[in-house]
């Protein structure tokens, strides 16, 4: 089952998810951020080294919440991303607009 945490610091929210950035996340996800950008976010930096899986309804959210913080001049920052889902946003020429860099050299995550 997948969840996430999100660890405020003034104007920057940090999401760490642990499992899939899939649709049944979403609902809930989602309300969260907004809740967080009503209140001055900033900056939102999505962690996703426990995350194998994003479907379109992720990536949805991702650039949902890119276009929200880009009309405040805000930024966001998608890190630890895995090579498979690295690969998926290099197709669709996201990785640049969801500032996304991939795990360190050296990192694995085992299941």
């Amino acid at each position: 089952m997948a969840y996430y945490t999100i660890e405020r610091k003034e104007n920057q929210c940090l999401v760490a998810l642990q499992g899939d950035l899939t649709a049944p996340l979403i609902p809930d996800l989602q309300a969260a951020l907004k809740k967080n950008l009503e209140q001055g976010v900033e900056e939102a930096v999505f962690d996703l080294g426990n995350t194998v899986m994003i479907d379109s309804s992720g990536i949805g959210l991702l650039i949902a919440t890119c276009n929200s913080l880009a009309q405040k001049k805000g930024k966001m920052r998608v890190l630890n991303v895995s090579p498979d889902i690295l690969r998926l946003l290099q197709s669709m020429r996201l990785v640049t607009r969801l500032n996304a860099a991939g795990r360190e050299l050296g990192e694995e995550t085992h299941g």
